[in-house]
């Protein structure tokens, strides 16, 4: 933050808007404070808040939503690669494939999924004599 005389000049990061996000502070809420506060020579401009700030304040919101996170469970342990892909295959067609790598033989399974993979394996292994 600045001082000149009669103005403010403040200095918003990705990082304090971010930590505004994480304590339930909007975008919003952000111009709108920024707007109610601005100097009255600021209230003449249309808008008030440059777009490019705002257009900035939204895009750091939005990153926000980009990333979800599912609990589930990682299969990792298969001793061949037939085994991987009969368990991946059955996974798929049932639709709980969070995640898979086929080369490490790695897969993710959403948890309401998880259930019915198990019993498929344990039936797989049972009936294939492992």
């Amino acid at each position: 933050k600045q001082w000149y005389q009669r103005r403010v000049r403040g200095h918003i990061t990705r990082e304090s808007v971010q930590m505004a996000l994480q304590n339930g502070i909007s975008a919003k809420q952000i111009l709108d404070f920024l707007e109610s506060h601005a100097h009255p020579q600021m209230l003449k401009n249309k808008p008030i808040i440059a777009p490019t700030v705002t257009d900035q304040l939204y895009l750091w919101e939005m990153e926000r939503s980009r990333l979800s996170t599912e609990e589930g469970v990682l299969y990792s342990q298969f001793l061949s690669d037939a085994d991987f892909k009969v368990v991946h295959e059955y996974a798929q067609n049932i639709g709980c494939v969070q995640w898979s790598n086929i080369q490490k033989r790695l897969l993710v399974v959403n948890k309401k999924g998880h259930g019915d993979v198990k019993k498929y394996w344990k039936a797989y292994k049972k009936e294939h004599g492992e």
